[in-house]
């Protein structure tokens, strides 16, 4: 996304690459979404006849730390920005890396998607495979959303609700520096204290408090919307936010690369737990201490996911190599144009009587192939990549 990464001889290409792959893993998490057999509350539209848990299971784990981590990396990769350019240059470089793109994809992108993920839904419950959707057909879907509490007639902006929250967080950028420098008064305690493991105890805390306002202590609802929800934006916010405070306090990025396997294996131990504890919340409805038990699971579990996930980037990933290279800039490319192909994809496989994870396996591979064979060939070396990255380039495939 044209971000900068590097002041003085220091690039974080680990956490460049996470940064790309978290986008990418929009895929997987949206093409898992087709095939869930137990969706929760909040997504109210069909799955696909033919279903797997296994499309559940990874679809909430990638939901849980996927959003938080690259938005912990936003703010951290604004904070070298403004540190590099100024907050004038980089307003500046925001709006065209981000602002524009955002722009051109809502009346490009948007609108295709929107028909397409229509059309998968309606053959996927009534079994009509039409191009255009039948209007008849469309009214008795929406008066079914409206009865599940889905806010029917509410524009939305899908997949790139993450591009406009980006735009309503670098708003806070001058707050994030001034926060920052307020917390060099306490440098050195502020250092010990996030240099500890611990620390993910705290931020675990806050951030289970803000998903209280959800069902299931998970948030699933609200943010796709073009309306600003205010528990999203608190959610989220936070994340970038203290992404941003990172930077200043590098003893957190050490902790998460010495401590790799200890955080994998907590989020590994935590995430069944918060699945289950959302689970019983949808069955049991909410009451007693159930949701508070969800939210502090929830809480926990993506902490531990994001510091391991931070911790592998700059433990593994953190040199120069020409896949990590084409991760990072493809990666802005591939999240734009995946979700059409998502919703074409499934859609056509809605006619054959496939296996569940055999569809999931088919969106997967056409997505990607489609999303890097047109940016390898029709994308780098062109104006669009100077659009999305501000600049061109030349990078070797890396299949090859």
């Amino acid at each position: 996304m044209g971000e900068g990464t590097a002041q003085g001889e220091r690039r974080y290409y680990g956490l460049d690459a996470l940064r790309g792959g978290m986008m990418m893993l929009g895929i997987v998490l949206h093409s898992a979404e087709l095939y869930l057999a137990a969706p929760p509350p909040q997504i109210p539209f069909a799955s696909d006849r033919q279903s797997s848990l296994v499309c559940d299971v990874l679809f909430h784990f990638i939901h849980d730390f996927r959003m938080p981590t690259f938005f912990v990396l936003a703010g951290f990769f604004s904070a070298l920005l403004v540190e590099k350019r100024g907050l004038r240059e980089t307003y500046k470089n925001r709006a065209a890396r981000v602002l524009a793109p955002l722009a051109a994809a809502l009346v490009t992108i948007l609108p295709l998607t929107l028909l397409l993920m229509i059309d998968f839904v309606l053959a996927a419950r009534y079994g009509v495979r039409e191009l255009l959707p039948d209007p008849v057909l469309l009214g008795r879907l929406n008066g079914e959303a409206a009865a599940q509490g889905f806010p029917v007639g509410k524009p939305v902006a899908l997949h790139l609700w993450f591009l406009l929250y980006l735009c309503y967080f670098y708003l806070l950028l001058p707050v994030c520096r001034w926060l920052a420098r307020l917390c060099r008064r306490w440098e050195r305690g502020l250092q010990a204290a996030l240099g500890s493991p611990a620390a993910i105890v705290p931020l675990g805390l806050y951030t289970a408090l803000t998903l209280l306002p959800y069902r299931g202590a998970e948030l699933l609802e609200g943010f796709i919307f073009f309306m600003p929800h205010p528990p999203s934006l608190l959610y989220y916010g936070s994340f970038f936010v203290l992404g941003y405070l990172f930077r200043h306090f590098p003893a957190l990025l050490e902790t998460a690369k010495r401590h790799v396997r200890a955080f994998g294996m907590l989020g590994a131990l935590l995430f069944p737990v918060a699945l289950y504890a959302s689970h019983l919340e949808y069955t049991l409805g909410p009451g007693g201490g159930v949701h508070y038990a969800a939210a502090l699971a929830n809480g926990l579990c993506t902490w531990a996911l994001v510091y391991f996930f931070i911790g592998c980037a700059l433990r593994y990933f953190d040199y120069a190599a020409t896949w990590i290279l084409y991760a990072s800039q493809s990666s802005y490319w591939v999240f734009l144009v995946h979700m059409p192909l998502v919703g074409l994809a499934g859609w056509w496989l809605t006619a054959y009587d496939l296996p569940a994870l055999a569809k999931f396996a088919l969106v997967v591979a056409f997505v990607c192939a489609v999303c890097f064979v047109s940016y390898h060939y029709a994308v780098q070396r062109t104006w669009v990549s100077v659009f999305l990255n501000g600049r061109r380039f030349n990078l070797p495939a890396p299949w090859k």
